[in-house]
């Protein structure tokens, strides 16, 4: 059997679409069809059924999926032994989220400069559902964000669950936001409406039936502790960026679950993706940096 028509098939189930997984293998459609079509006889199955408009996997497609991607990794795995002990070069792209860049990442960059010295490094400060995206599509090589699903066709390494805490002014007091069914007269400074920290913090509200007076929207974590340590309002950020903010008392932490609320922090890839000699260097050094110091 051609191993290329188990990459097209795995393709097209990542893609959505003939026409897509075609643009995404640099070749026709009709390419991406005859190796389908092929692999459907060499199978003896029928891989795929027309709804609508949509080309979906047929169940005994669904069936074979799970080993089409265990060969796609076992092949990956191969390519990345040949290149075991080559030395890092070309470009490396990046993509991670602004609070783990900021209070996270510095020390591993600094590390991983100093191991890979050839390499070009295209770093990227992007929101967490646009690096998921940015994987699947192959816009980035490696990922260093906050787990928000849909992600079965990543490779990931995680590095502990970060807690979550409710931030506010040392001079703010007077409410409680554990109780249920309540207006708090105060503003939620957050940054824009896809972080992942703002939903979970907005969804619980909806669950306790609690609203607040408004919504002020920064871009950067200084700011918005700026604002909230002069009593503009509250937050809920990771605990790692306020650590020193609350050890100062230039913020108080408030009361908001009984038990720790927290997001997955990892580094990803595709799983498709031969992993170079830089991606291979760069989560070493997210190993020995990020994953040694949270154990």
């Amino acid at each position: 059997m051609d191993l290329r028509r188990f990459i097209t098939l795995k393709t097209v189930v990542e893609e959505g679409s003939f026409m897509r997984a075609s643009q995404k293998l640099c070749c026709t459609q009709s390419t991406v069809t005859f190796h389908i079509q092929q692999l459907e006889q060499e199978l003896s199955l029928q891989l795929f059924e027309k709804i609508g408009r949509r080309m979906c996997l047929t169940a005994a497609g669904k069936n074979i999926l799970p080993y089409v991607y265990e060969l796609t990794n076992v092949m990956s795995s191969i390519r990345q032994a040949a290149q075991q002990d080559s030395v890092p070069t070309g470009e490396l792209r990046v993509a991670t989220g602004e609070t783990l860049l900021a209070y996270k990442m510095p020390q591993v960059l600094q590390y991983f400069k100093q191991r890979a010295p050839q390499v070009r490094l295209s770093l990227q400060s992007l929101n967490c559902y646009v690096i998921r995206d940015a994987l699947l599509d192959d816009k980035v090589d490696l990922g260093v964000f906050y787990r928000v699903g849909n992600d079965r066709a990543l490779t990931m390494q995680h590095f502990g669950e970060q807690p979550l805490v409710l931030v506010a002014s040392p001079n703010f007091s007077g409410y409680d936001f554990t109780q249920p069914q309540q207006h708090i007269p105060v503003s939620f400074v957050i940054n824009e409406p896809q972080c992942v920290f703002r939903q979970i913090f907005e969804s619980t509200l909806r669950e306790r039936a609690i609203t607040l007076e408004n919504t002020i929207e920064l871009w950067s974590i200084e700011s918005i502790k700026q604002c909230v340590a002069g009593n503009l309002g509250v937050s809920f950020l990771p605990r790692f960026t306020v650590e020193r903010e609350l050890a100062s008392g230039e913020l108080q932490e408030l009361p908001f679950s009984p038990m720790p609320m927290t997001i997955t922090a990892l580094c990803a890839h595709h799983s498709g993706k031969a992993v170079s000699p830089a991606m291979r260097v760069f989560m070493e050094c997210m190993e020995e940096i990020l994953i040694s110091s949270e154990s």
